[in-house]
């Protein structure tokens, strides 16, 4: 069924309105279609003077909870030239459309309410605005054919949406990929705009189904993100009617455009009845208190005003009992070592950064509750927007947001007390540093009569620095069997440590191995333990990791530069699967080379080589480990000490020995293999030396 009628409202979309094949638009022709229509003289003269006659098609049913189209595609347009179109709503209950709904010449309406309705519509060429048509139609308060919350439906940019059956297509909005599957037709809208979906159903009559994305503030994303709901404690404990104040600090705007203070919050208790008051007060926080013992629960929704959050809910214990501590924001802590729960670092944060670097800057005091600053040999800041980022942590260690940041931007952060962290170049330290001479003597720890075999085992070490700083020198005098050294005040201190580390009596053998932290315990039990599911189907890899990061509760992250031709498209089809058989499935399908966890709570994607897992100044994180082979090596003969060196440097985070903050050398002299490395390197070289110890050769594998 066809009905005509007219909208009229906001300034139009301009769009190209063909003239026909036989010459101009004729409405006083019998023949022509419109004529049956069109019986008003002032419509039929401003037709004669150029002026375009608007034309409305209804199509669909006006019944609660339908979708109609009133389609104005059929205005008659005598002279060919573009037209604008303007909608407006005269009559009934308003409807939710927005400006640039009411410009386009297909108008979607969605019949939430009952009542009479108008609209109508004005057409707009060269000569100028068409008479109004108009659009009559009246909806009874029948049974709801399908319910808003099903049939219009607002969603976040990259969120799924499940159709119920088979047979959909898309009638408007943005092309997308819909896909069929045993639960429904599943599909991800990225863009902002409308989308409306038909399924013949029964009849002639189709069923439509309506999204709705909100637009975002990010150009390249389009649409908005839903905000996500957080709290900072997830078990607080209290006493009776004494305050406890509950923090939703932790929500968020994905889309980075937002601080914390602009979300609003909407709390929620179903246990007024039992004597809870609660109150909201500012920045996400809630004053609760309750009368008695017991377990109550508080909700939070967070809105940054176009989309809501889903609800988080969170439980309080009040207990009757003295001094009760308010506990740690998640178990998993409760176990490590007192320093870590110390370190800044290890803070719970949650921040994405699909940006650049200023945004970075930008957001981190306000979220991270430090600063992030950038040394000048990294950039300058009017190009902080010019260095892309790509990574999100959710409810996760402040540490793993600092390192990815640092793996994205080729660069290492330097702490400054638990104030802020300085994005920085490998020697950038150097520049400032206040030179310092010093003189060691090495009488023990070299051969040849000019030194030149210390000196050539040093030199890897600091003769970038050397090249690096005017006025910085490294050299041996033979008749004082001494090392002279002008350098800055870490790299002499360093030199001072390798070689109190060579001068340590040898014979002691290997140190015992070390035991793996609480968070690197914590880390294998849940990738061993935590069950997933996952099924996407042409998802592109960042939405997949951030669905599986979100299920899983881990950190997740990788460079986008390792796909320069653009992010591949993924189908996953993991069920109830350990998260550590789920990492392994992406990375095959992906084309990842494999998975980096990194204790305490992250996995980085990779592509070549592992990298180091800390992103650290060097010079700052690593030790220094002389390790003796004296008894290793005649078990593993015919390979020699300088032999170990290479495969280590070969096998072990192969790149990051390129930094100069990073060393290895056999000492021939004091039989020791030398290492300047961070504690994960010691660790793992402690356990290649092990496995050399009790398998030998075997211990290899295949030799690259």
């Amino acid at each position: 069924m066809v009905l005509y009628a007219v909208a009229c409202l906001c300034p139009a979309v301009l769009a190209e309105e063909p003239v026909p094949k036989g010459g101009e638009l004729d409405a006083d022709n019998p023949a022509h279609p419109l004529a049956q229509v069109v019986d008003d003289a002032d419509a039929k003269s401003g037709l004669k003077s150029g002026l375009p006659l608007a034309v409305i098609a209804a199509n669909g049913e006006f019944s609660m909870g339908c979708w109609v189209a009133l389609d104005g595609l059929g205005t008659v347009n005598p002279k060919g030239s573009k037209l604008e179109y303007e909608w407006r709503q005269t009559l009934g209950p308003p409807m939710p459309l927005s400006p640039a709904e009411l410009k386009q010449p297909k108008l979607w309406l969605y019949l939430s309410q009952t009542g009479d309705y108008q609209v109508i519509l004005r057409a707009k060429n060269s000569q100028g605005w068409s008479l109004p048509a108009e659009q009559r139609f009246k909806v009874l308060p029948e049974t709801r054919y399908i319910p808003e919350s099903e049939g219009r439906r607002v969603v976040g940019a990259g969120e799924q949406v499940l159709l119920p059956g088979s047979g959909w297509r898309q009638a408007t909005g943005p092309k997308l990929d819909l896909r069929e599957g045993e639960q429904g037709t599943a599909f991800r809208p990225v863009r902002a705009g409308l989308y409306v979906f038909e399924s013949m159903r029964a009849g002639d009559a189709p069923e439509r189904r309506g999204v709705i994305v909100p637009p975002g503030r990010d150009p390249i994303i389009g649409g908005d993100r839903r905000p996500l709901a957080k709290f900072l404690t997830r078990n607080p404990i209290g006493q009776p009617n004494k305050v406890l104040i509950i923090d939703g600090g932790l929500s968020h705007d994905p889309d980075g455009d937002e601080e914390t203070q602009a979300l609003k919050a909407r709390w929620i208790t179903p246990d007024k009845d039992r004597g809870v008051e609660l109150i909201a007060l500012p920045q996400l926080k809630a004053r609760f208190k309750a009368s008695r013992p017991g377990t109550y629960s508080v909700s939070l929704s967070v809105s940054d005003g176009r989309l809501e959050s889903e609800t988080e809910t969170v439980f309080v214990k009040i207990e009757d009992a003295p001094n009760v501590p308010v506990a740690v924001e998640d178990a998993s802590w409760q176990d490590a070592p007192d320093l870590e729960k110390e370190d800044v670092r290890y803070r719970r944060v949650s921040l994405g950064l699909w940006a650049t670097l200023d945004r970075a800057v930008q957001m981190f005091p306000s979220r991270c509750g430090v600063a992030l600053r950038v040394d000048a040999d990294v950039a300058a800041p009017e190009n902080f927007d010019q260095i892309p980022l790509s990574l999100e942590v959710m409810n996760g260690p402040l540490m793993h947001l600092i390192d990815w940041i640092a793996r994205q931007t080729d660069t290492a952060y330097r702490r400054q007390a638990d104030r802020s962290f300085w994005l920085i170049r490998p020697l950038g330290w150097a520049r400032d540093e206040k030179l310092e001479p010093v003189t060691i003597l090495v009488d023990a720890l070299y051969r040849k009569p000019d030194g030149s075999d210390l000196l050539a085992l040093l030199q890897p070490i600091f003769q970038p620095i050397v090249q690096s700083r005017e006025g910085a020198s490294l050299s041996f005098v033979d008749q004082q069997q001494e090392l002279l050294a002008v350098l800055p005040t870490s790299a002499c201190n360093r030199l001072k440590e390798i070689c109190a580390a060579l001068r340590v009596p040898a014979g002691q053998g290997l140190p015992m191995e070390e035991m793996p932290g609480a968070g690197a315990m914590q880390l294998r039990k849940t990738l061993a333990e935590k069950k997933v599911t996952l099924k996407a189907t042409r998802q592109r890899l960042d939405y997949l990791l951030r669905d599986l990061a979100q299920s899983a509760g881990v950190a997740m992250a990788f460079d986008p530069r390792q796909f320069p031709d653009g992010l591949p498209r993924v189908d996953a089809d993991i069920q109830n699967a350990p998260l550590r058989d789920a990492v392994r499935t992406i990375v095959d399908l992906a084309g990842f080379s494999g998975c980096s966890a990194e204790p305490p709570g992250g996995l980085w994607f990779y592509r070549g080589s592992c990298p180091y897992p800390s992103g650290e100044l060097l010079w700052d994180h690593a030790i220094i480990r002389a390790y003796d082979l004296s008894r290793l090596l005649p078990r593993i003969d015919p390979l020699t000490g300088e032999a170990v060196a290479h495969l280590i440097q070969h096998r072990i985070y192969p790149d990051s020995w390129k930094d100069p903050g990073a060393a290895i050398f056999y000492h021939r002299l004091t039989k020791k293999l030398l290492v300047v490395h961070g504690p994960e390197t010691q660790n793992k070289i402690l356990e290649f030396l092990y496995d050399l110890a009790d398998r030998g050769e075997w211990a290899l594998g295949p030799v690259d």
